[in-house]
């Protein structure tokens, strides 16, 4: 299973690296907007709609971020705004949360987080790509849940022993997410120094960092949520030895709207010193 994840693993995130750094920005809005239709469709699907239902959705959510980015520019910021607000409540309210029963009905809460979550994400990525060091300052977002997802797996698998939260995701422990913290602040010095970045800024950013990945593992585990209600293992079957599209991006999902303004924040503050 592993080498099966890798193997599928590594052609997309060269995929995703080459169209981040050298390609511009319209372009990486193409992409986005695919992930987006993807997602939104799995989304549906654990929402409880149906075949009819998970394509309309689908077209709503590909509309509301197609008109925003090019005809309400200005909402983008507060949508992102929203979106990581929604997800640091979310981070302090899903460590001691019981799954429901389980049930495929229709659930209107969890299509109107998608609503929110998915598009604020996009707009997030979109608007740090556009930005100067913007594809630079993108991928070592992204790279940190990588990254993140990395040190958690390997210390968990080494040391892990307390659970994080046995009633949401069992394989989840105590130890892999400080393996995560340590792996994220490791590859965030070394992404300061790449960006030339002063004491102060660096400081900064390892905090971000630490905020980043506490976010990043509650879009894991709301992800886990969604489908321990609806009754399945995975949001779909797209990825061979992944699942679907949700089961690789539900920490982007989260981690990309506090990473924009966390990022913000400290750009301003640097430039204030």
């Amino acid at each position: 299973m592993l080498l099966q994840r890798v193997i599928t693993a590594i052609p997309l995130a060269v995929a995703v690296i080459w169209i981040i750094l050298y390609q511009p920005s319209q372009v990486f809005f193409w992409l986005t907007l695919i992930i987006t239709a993807v997602a939104a469709y799995e989304w549906a699907r654990l929402a409880g709609l149906k075949t009819l239902g998970q394509f309309a959705y689908l077209a709503l959510l590909c509309v509301i971020t197609w008109l925003i980015v090019n005809y309400a520019g200005p909402l983008m910021r507060y949508y992102v705004y929203a979106g990581g607000v929604w997800w640091l409540l979310v981070s302090l309210y899903l460590f001691g949360k019981q799954p429901k029963p389980v049930s495929q009905d229709i659930s209107l809460q969890k299509l109107l987080a998608g609503v929110l979550v998915i598009p604020a994400a996009v707009f997030a990525m979109n608007a740090v790509h556009v930005q100067d060091n913007g594809p630079e300052w993108l991928l070592y977002g992204l790279m940190l849940v990588w990254v993140a997802d990395i040190g958690a797996y390997f210390s968990g698998k080494r040391f892990g022993k307390n659970k994080l939260a046995p009633a949401i995701s069992p394989g989840k422990t105590r130890e892999g997410l400080l393996g995560a913290i340590f792996a994220v602040s490791i590859y965030t010095l070394i992404a300061a120094k790449y960006f030339g970045l002063d004491t102060v800024s660096t400081v900064l950013l390892l905090m971000l960092a630490v905020v980043l990945t506490l976010v990043s593992v509650a879009g894991d585990l709301f992800e886990s949520v969604l489908k321990r209600e609806y009754g399945v293992k995975d949001s779909g079957a797209i990825l061979p030895g992944h699942g679907g599209i949700l089961d690789r991006i539900d920490s982007v999902l989260a981690a990309m709207p506090v990473f924009m303004v966390g990022r913000e924040l400290l750009l301003l503050v640097a430039h204030s010193l």
